[in-house]
């Protein structure tokens, strides 16, 4: 398991704010369903929904609006590591 702190991002309707936690499986990789994933492509970070496509791969935020979605090509997703499932998140209530 991966425990990290984060800085805002936003998926499945939840504004993630500073110091919010988050547990990510690192045994979980296979891209299954409706699932919120950390990936990493080079120096890229995020956390999003992942879309497998014909022509690549879409990393999608819920919050569509103020993160539209990414879409690498298959030659960009080759390079994309898939480092675990959110399983759970941690918020601050102070």
């Amino acid at each position: 398991m991966l425990h990290r702190k984060l800085h805002r991002i936003n998926v499945y309707c939840v504004v993630f704010e500073d110091g919010d936690q988050m547990l990510v499986d690192l045994k979980r990789k296979e891209i299954k369903g409706d699932k919120i994933y950390l990936v990493q492509n080079g120096a890229s970070v995020w956390v999003k929904r992942v879309k497998i496509r014909w022509d690549g791969v879409e990393l999608i935020s819920d919050n569509r609006e103020e993160y539209p979605p990414i879409i690498l090509s298959k030659d960009e997703a080759e390079n994309l590591q898939v480092i675990g499932q959110l399983v759970h998140l941690g918020k601050n209530m102070i």
